[in-house]
């Protein structure tokens, strides 16, 4: 007689066959016939989880490299912004700064002129 093991499902993992297989599964069955274990279940779990296996690796890598891809365009748009602020206040500053002394220079000028002629 064959040695036989069946593993309960979590209902997490329930939910993750049901997605990738479209089935219902309650359970996983190990059988050891001869000298080879042989894994089996309910409607062919071993093709099965092969497909599911590829669908979640694939899931997994499109989810971070879009990841990846939305956290560097982020970031380069928030540097650009940054950057384009910065220098924008920083003109805005040194235009002000620049027309105060002009002003002041001007006045002054103004009055040692006109203490000059008079």
């Amino acid at each position: 007689m064959a040695n036989e093991v069946r593993i309960k499902l979590t209902d997490t993992q329930k939910a993750q066959i049901k997605e990738a297989t479209g089935k219902d599964l309650p359970e996983v069955r190990v059988e050891n016939m001869g000298g080879n274990p042989a894994f089996s279940a309910p409607g062919q779990i071993a093709k099965n989880s092969a497909k599911f296996a590829a669908k979640f690796a694939a899931k997994a890598s499109a989810k971070t490299a879009a990841k990846a891809s939305a956290k560097t365009a982020a970031k380069a748009s928030a540097k650009t912004a940054a950057k384009a602020s910065a220098k924008t206040a920083a003109k805005a500053s040194a235009k002000t700064a620049a027309k105060a002394s002009a002003k002041t220079a001007a006045k002054a000028s103004m009055k040692n002129s006109a203490r000059s002629s008079a």
